[in-house]
C-alpha cells in the first residue's frame, strides 16, 4: 500500500514537470515572438520597401520638370474711370463729357509643356487668346515673350519661344488610354510652380456644355486634381508621355472636386502639326447635326450602330448630297460610324475638297451617297493677325439650327452667335453681349463668318458702325466705334 502511494506521488510530480515545462515553452516563444515581430517593425518603419506604382510618380516627375513651363499673358483694357458718373449725371446730360476710361494691364496665368526642342511649347486657347504680351518662364528660371498660334475650335494654342536644345515631353496614344490607368498632372494651380498631383482615368466620353453650343470633341475624365493655373499642363501616364492636355474643371466650390477634363493627345498632335504648318487648323465639315442612338432608336430605325441626322444646315455638303433628317450615317469615307463623335472626328480629318462616299439607312435601306467635303467654319483668327475678332474684341461662331433651339430663336433669324466678349473692348462698350446674334452690320445681312469678318474688316479705327443684333425675342440697334 505505502508502495503504490509512493509511485502516485512520482507519477504526479512526473505530470507537473511536463506541465510546468509545456508552459515554460509557450512563455519563451510568446516572448520571442513578440521581440520577433517588434524588430521587424522596426526594421520595416527603418527600411520601407519601395512600391513600383511609387516609384513611378516619382520618376514621371523627375522625367517632366523640365519640360513644364509656367506662361503669363497680359493684356491692357479700359475700364471706367468712374464707374457712376453716367448713372449720376445722366439726368441732367453730364453723360456727354464722361471722363476718359482708365488703361490697365490685365493678367492671367497657366501652364505649358514643351513638345519640340526648338521652342514650341503647348498650352490652352484661353491662356493666351486676346494677350498684347505672352511670357514664358521655363523650368531653369529663364524667360522668353513668347508668339501665339491660337485654335479656338480645340482650346488649343502653341506658344514659340526663340530658343533651341530645350527639353521636350514625348507624346502618347490617346486613343489607347483606358478608365483605371494612373496618371499625373503637372501645371502650375494658382501660381504654385511644378505641382504634381496623381489620380485615375475616370471616363473617357464627349462632353458638350449648355452655356456652350459649340459640341466639344472626346475629352479624358480624370480625378486627379486640377485647378486655376492647371490650364495647359500635361496629363501623363506613368511612362511620362503626353496623353492629355488639362483644360477644363467641373466645380461647385471655385477648386478642383475630383472631376478634371483633358484634351487627348492625339487631338493635340494634329492642331499642333497644322498651326505649325499652315499656322491654322483646317478641319473638314459636312453640315449636319448629329446625335447618339438608343436602343429604342436602334429597333425602329433598324440599326446597331451609326449618327442619327437630327438636322441638316443649307447650302451645305450633306444638303448639297440629297443626307436627309431622320438618316443613319454609318460609315464616312469606308470608316465606321458607331455614334456621333466618330462623325465629327471622321469628319474633321478628311481635307476639304475631298469627295468621300458616305453610307446612311433610311427606311432600313442602306444607300451610298457622294459627298465633297467642306471647311469647318471656325471663328476668330490667329492673335495679332489683324482678324475682325481683335478688332472689336469679340469671337463669333455660326448660328446653326441647334444652337437657334437653345437660344430660343425662330428659324428665320440669320446671322453669327457671340461666344465671347472682352471686357473694355469696344464690342463690350457697344452693350453686345454673349449669345446675341449679330445680323446686320451698317446694312449688311450678315449670314456667315466670312460675311461677318468681310464687314467689320472693312471699318477704320475712328469710324462707327450700326450694329443689329437679336437678343432673344427682341431686335436691338447699338452703336458700335473703332478704336
Amino acid at each position: 500500500m505505502r508502495k503504490k502511494l509512493l509511485l502516485q506521488n512520482q507519477n504526479l510530480s512526473l505530470i507537473l514537470i511536463v506541465v510546468l515545462s509545456i508552459a515554460l515553452g509557450f512563455s519563451l516563444a510568446a516572448n520571442f515572438y513578440r521581440r520577433d515581430v517588434s524588430v521587424t517593425a522596426i526594421a520595416a518603419s527603418e527600411n520601407p520597401i519601395p512600391q513600383p506604382w511609387q516609384e513611378a510618380f516619382v520618376l514621371v516627375a523627375e522625367k517632366l520638370r523640365p519640360c513644364i513651363v509656367h506662361i503669363k499673358s497680359e493684356k491692357m483694357v479700359e475700364v471706367p474711370r468712374f464707374p457712376w458718373f453716367d448713372d449720376f449725371f445722366w439726368p441732367f446730360g453730364g453723360g456727354r463729357n464722361r471722363p476718359e476710361p482708365e488703361k490697365r494691364v490685365q493678367q492671367a496665368t497657366g501652364s505649358g509643356v514643351i513638345v519640340r526642342s526648338d521652342g514650341y511649347i503647348l498650352t490652352n486657347n484661353h491662356v493666351v487668346a486676346g494677350a498684347d504680351r505672352v511670357t514664358v518662364k521655363l523650368a531653369d528660371g529663364r524667360e522668353f515673350t513668347g508668339k501665339v498660334l491660337l485654335d479656338p475650335y480645340s482650346d488649343l494654342a502653341l506658344v514659340k519661344i526663340d530658343t533651341k536644345d530645350l527639353p521636350a515631353a514625348q507624346f502618347g496614344d490617346s486613343d489607347k488610354v483606358k478608365v483605371g490607368q494612373w496618371v499625373a498632372a503637372i501645371g502650375n494651380p494658382f501660381g504654385l510652380e511644378n505641382t504634381v498631383t496623381a489620380g485615375v482615368v475616370s471616363a473617357v466620353r464627349h462632353i458638350s456644355s449648355s452655356e456652350d453650343p459649340l459640341p466639344k470633341a472626346e475629352v479624358i475624365q480624370t480625378d486627379a486634381s486640377i485647378n486655376p493655373g492647371n490650364s495647359g499642363g500635361p496629363l501623363v501616364d506613368l511612362q511620362g508621355r503626353i496623353i492629355g492636355i488639362n483644360f477644363a474643371i467641373y466645380t461647385t466650390s471655385g477648386g478642383s472636386v475630383g472631376v478634371g477634363f483633358a484634351i487627348p493627345s492625339n487631338i493635340a498632335k494634329n492642331v499642333m502639326s497644322q498651326l505649325i504648318e499652315k499656322g491654322k487648323v483646317v478641319r473638314g465639315y459636312l453640315g449636319v447635326i448629329p446625335r447618339d442612338l438608343t436602343p429604342v432608336l436602334k429597333e425602329k430605325l433598324g440599326v446597331q450602330q451609326g449618327a442619327l441626322v437630327e438636322s441638316v444646315d443649307k447650302d451645305t455638303p450633306a444638303e448639297k448630297a440629297g443626307i436627309k433628317v431622320m438618316d443613319v450615317i454609318v460609315s464616312v469615307d469606308g470608316k465606321a460610324v458607331n455614334n456621333s463623335a466618330d462623325l465629327r472626328r471622321i469628319v474633321q480629318n478628311i481635307a476639304p475638297g475631298t469627295k468621300v462616299k458616305v453610307v446612311v439607312v433610311r427606311d432600313k435601306t442602306r444607300k451610298t451617297l457622294d459627298v465633297t467635303i467642306g471647311e469647318l467654319p471656325v471663328e476668330g483668327g490667329t492673335a495679332g493677325d489683324g482678324s475682325a475678332a481683335d478688332k472689336i474684341g469679340l469671337s463669333v461662331q455660326p448660328l446653326t439650327p441647334e444652337i437657334a433651339r437653345q437660344l430660343g430663336l425662330d428659324e428665320s433669324v440669320k446671322g453669327v452667335v457671340v461666344r465671347k466678349v472682352e471686357p473694355g473692348s469696344a464690342a463690350d462698350r457697344a452693350g453686345i453681349r454673349r449669345n446675341d446674334v449679330i445680323v446686320e452690320i451698317d446694312g449688311t445681312p450678315i449670314t456667315s463668318v466670312a460675311s461677318f469678318t468681310s464687314s467689320i474688316n472693312k471699318l477704320k479705327s475712328g469710324d462707327t458702325a450700326l450694329v443689329v443684333v437679336q437678343r432673344g425675342d427682341r431686335t436691338q440697334v447699338v452703336t458700335l466705334r473703332i478704336d
